[in-house]
C-alpha cells in the first residue's frame, strides 16, 4: 500500500524541480506552489470559462475581499497556465508572456494587500518567470514528458533566458539562440 497524499506528491516534484533549476525560495513560497497544484489537481468546474482579462479588470471594481479572491485566482492560473500548459499555449492565439504579464500583474496588485501576505505575493511578483520555469520543468520532465521534449525546452528557454535550459540544449548538441537577435554562425 502507498502512503502518499497529494501533497507529498506534489512537494516532491516542487522540489526536485527547484533542485533542477537551482531556484531557492523560502518555506512560504513553496507551500504555496504545491498548494497551487493541488487546487488544479481537483479544479472546479468551470475554472477557466472566462477570460482572465475581464476577471483582472473586475476585480479593480470590487471591495478588497472581493479584489483579493479575484487577483489571486488571476495570478494564480496564470502561473499554472504558463508554467504546466507553456508548450500549448505557443499554438493558442493568448501567449505564454501574456499569462507571465497578467499573473506579475495580479501579485503585483496582492502584494500591496494585506499585511500577513505582502511579502509573498511580492516574491510571486518579482520572480513570477522564475516559478513559471519551476512549474514548466514539472511539466516536462514528469507530467508530459515525449519526443518534441527539446522543442519544448528551446521554448523554455526563448521565454524564460534559464541557464539550466541552455546548458541542457547545449548537451545535447544545440546551441540556444534568439532568433530576433541576428546572430550569424
Amino acid at each position: 500500500m502507498i502512503d502518499r497524499t497529494l501533497t507529498d506528491f506534489f512537494r516532491d516534484l516542487l522540489q526536485n524541480a527547484m533542485r533542477s533549476r537551482e531556484v531557492t525560495s523560502s518555506e512560504d513560497i513553496e507551500f504555496y506552489l504545491v498548494s497551487l497544484l493541488e487546487r488544479f489537481a481537483h479544479p472546479e468546474p468551470g475554472w477557466n470559462s472566462r477570460p482572465l482579462a475581464l476577471e483582472y479588470l473586475e476585480s479593480l471594481q470590487r471591495p478588497p475581499p472581493d479584489r483579493f479572491a479575484k487577483l489571486k485566482y488571476v495570478g494564480d492560473t496564470s502561473l499554472f497556465l504558463s508554467g504546466i500548459f507553456m508548450d500549448s499555449l505557443e499554438r493558442q492565439l493568448v501567449t505564454t508572456e501574456y499569462y507571465i504579464a497578467l499573473g506579475r500583474l495580479a501579485y503585483q496588485q496582492l502584494s500591496v494587500g494585506p499585511a500577513a501576505k505582502r511579502m509573498l505575493f511580492a516574491e510571486m511578483a518579482d520572480r513570477f518567470p522564475v516559478f513559471v520555469g519551476v512549474l514548466s520543468e514539472i511539466s516536462f520532465e514528469q507530467l508530459f514528458r515525449g519526443a518534441m521534449q527539446t522543442v519544448r525546452i528551446y521554448t523554455r528557454w526563448l521565454r524564460t533566458r534559464a541557464a539550466q535550459d541552455a546548458q541542457w540544449l547545449i548537451r545535447r548538441g544545440i546551441v540556444p539562440v534568439d532568433p530576433g537577435s541576428r546572430l550569424r554562425h
